[in-house]
């Protein structure tokens, strides 16, 4: 994974924006039969969000991950 984090960092690989409907904002890519979703910070840092596998309910799984990352 650490090889397309730096793609992603360095816009090798496309940025694609997560649908709406999923309820967050932010960008994904494709890795191999997973999704990688990451946000950028207002300092440009890029915060991976998730990785998860294609055959998940994705939007589901993010929105849990949002709240569960809001109460820490």
């Amino acid at each position: 994974y650490i090889q397309h984090f730096d793609k992603i960092a360095d816009r090798a690989v496309q940025w694609r924006k997560i649908p709406a409907d999923y309820g967050v904002s932010g960008y994904f890519s494709r890795y191999e039969s997973h999704f990688v979703y990451f946000s950028v910070f207002e300092d440009g840092v890029i915060g991976i969000r998730s990785i998860l596998h294609v055959g998940m309910d994705q939007a589901s799984r993010l929105a849990e991950d949002n709240r569960l990352n809001r109460l820490t």
